[in-house]
């Protein structure tokens, strides 16, 4: 089979050809001429950016006819060899397949023999994080201290996995994502060499579901290509990816904005009939709203946008303000991570999208505050300006005699500490049932046995009325009652439970019979009101809820 895919075929041959890695080419290109090249390097990087084609554009210029030298020419037996992969010296490894102890041993014996014909045997271990920790341990010595002409270079795509010890051992480097523009020319320089008809849009978007990996990019248009031939369009290509194009993507914010849900639903069913997976229709959606925003704090952010109708988006922006932005984005993210785990992503999708309807622009505080300050200024000069209605014929009001303050009923100061607890405890108990009325009724089944400026000891006969004073929403309250009616909040309650039998009631005497026949003829009046009050009480106390 003659054909190449694009990766291999367009795999950096030189270190002029690599692309996005400037720093990585600088320092080895200085090593090398310096004839300060280590004997263990760990490139590290996402897929596709080019650790592996780096590793070997390392190993050619080691062991080159005419170096080592930075510039390898690519012509000779064993830089053929090594582009080839068919080099005895230069042996590539995965880690993934070849992470035992057993495997690694084999290695560490080999590395004692000298070269069979380059000057520099070297060692490419890929994904080299999948090597299981003993292997890692065994492969310390001979790290810290190689033959002269053994160079170790690893590579892998999660760094954190790497032992520190591995990493104290080797110089690193930190492979860059390409940018955008960068596989965009890259893609166009393939697509003139081969004959391709492309459009700036189809590139742009093969780009970006490239997502910086060159690699990744090559691949996708090699699929474009095979569905399109020679002749490629933005149709085909959204849906060869799957992807849906600006268009819809604007018309779901146009949509937002008018506030139509009815739109909005039949876009997404629109966006399912055409066999589009919803997740990536967020993605995008997200994206698009990143450019948004962009455009509307940045202003002039044309370069800043990776694709798009940058007309659409400036009439957008004008529509929007960045914390109206901002919550969408909130909502399609949060929807965007839950539709990965969910078996109803459409519907999940669809309350988002309703959702987004909702959204209006935040207020600022000061603004609140000053809007509140106004209305209260306003109401207070509207009381101030009604005239006093009293009557058919108003009068000039006379002011009242001043009443004497009471003297019983309004004390100021708190009262003297009773010298018995009976003359406190009925004050604290009806204290603590105007503050929380259920805790007066849990208090009404227990005794004070003592009460004095130090202690105060209530005594239960129920440990579950016991249990619900010790709550710490009722304890509080009854902290409260303490104080307010002995005057000191210093004073310590004790809960325990009565050794003895309950004493008989006698909170209240039997009213007459007269009277309580008087208060049975109104009683009906005040049932329902009555019985909501139970039934709040009772809510209250065991923390339920109506269910009607």
């Amino acid at each position: 089979m003659d054909f190449q895919v694009s990766a291999r075929k367009w795999r950096p041959q030189k270190f002029t050809e690599l692309i996005g890695q400037e720093h990585i080419v600088r320092t080895l290109h200085n090593a090398i001429d310096l004839n300060r090249v280590a004997h263990a390097y760990l490139f590290s990087g996402t897929r596709g950016v080019g650790k592996t084609t780096t590793a070997r554009l390392l190993a050619k210029a080691l062991n080159c006819d005419q170096g080592p030298t930075s510039e390898p020419c690519d012509a000779c037996t064993f830089c053929r060899e090594i582009r080839d992969g068919v080099s005895v010296d230069v042996l590539e490894i995965d880690g993934a397949s070849n992470n035992g102890v057993a495997e690694v041993r084999d290695l560490i014996e080999n590395v004692q023999y000298s070269t069979s014909a380059c000057r520099y045997k070297v060692y490419i271990i890929d994904e080299v994080h999948m090597l299981s920790k003993p292997a890692f341990n065994a492969l310390l010595k001979t790290l810290e201290e190689p033959p002269p002409q053994v160079v170790f270079i690893f590579a892998t795509t999660e760094l954190i996995k790497i032992p520190e010890t591995i990493l104290s051992r080797c110089q690193c480097f930190e492979f860059k994502p390409l940018s955008h523009q960068q596989i965009v020319n890259q893609l166009r320089s393939i697509c003139d060499h081969d004959g391709i008809q492309v459009d700036a849009q189809s590139l742009e978007e093969i780009a970006k579901n490239g997502a910086g990996s060159m690699r990744d990019a090559q691949s996708l248009l090699d699929q474009v290509i095979a569905f399109c031939g020679k002749q490629i369009d933005p149709g085909a290509v959204e849906s060869v990816l799957g992807i849906v194009g600006q268009g819809a993507l604007e018309k779901f914010v146009d949509s937002v904005l008018q506030k139509d849900a009815a739109a909005l639903l039949t876009q997404v069913r629109e966006v399912m009939d055409h066999g589009k997976d919803l997740s990536y229709f967020c993605r995008d959606l997200i994206e698009y709203l990143r450019n948004l925003m962009l455009m509307k704090v940045a202003g002039d952010a044309e370069a800043l946008i990776t694709a798009g109708d940058v007309a659409a988006l400036k009439r957008q922006a004008e529509s929007l303000q960045p914390d109206e932005l901002q919550q969408m984005f909130n909502v399609l993210s949060k929807a965007e991570r839950e539709m990965k785990w969910s078996t109803q992503p459409r519907i999940l999708f669809e309350m988002a999208a309703l959702r987004l309807t909702d959204i209006r622009p935040l207020q600022e505080i000061d603004a609140l505050i000053e809007k509140i300050n106004r209305a209260e200024s306003s109401a207070a000069g509207d009381g101030q300006s009604l005239p006093p209605v009293r009557g058919a014929a108003p009068k000039r009001a006379e002011p009242a005699p001043a009443q004497p303050a009471p003297k019983r009923d309004e004390p100021v100061d708190p009262a003297p500490m009773p010298a018995s607890p009976e003359g406190a405890w009925p004050k604290i108990r009806a204290a603590a049932g105007a503050l929380k009325r259920p805790l007066g009724t849990f208090l009404d089944n227990c005794q004070c046995t003592a009460l004095n400026n130090r202690e105060m000891r209530l005594a239960f006969h129920d440990p579950y009325t016991k249990g619900l004073v010790e709550k710490e929403e009722n304890f509080e309250v009854l902290k409260e009652a303490v104080a307010e009616v002995c005057g000191s909040s210093q004073i310590k309650i004790t809960l325990q439970l009565a050794t003895g039998p309950a004493p008989a009631d006698e909170s209240v005497p039997e009213p007459p019979k007269q009277e309580t026949e008087s208060r049975a003829k109104g009683a009906g009046k005040k049932t329902s009101a009555s019985e909501e009050e139970i039934l709040k009480d009772a809510l209250d106390v065991f923390g339920g809820m109506v269910i009607k």
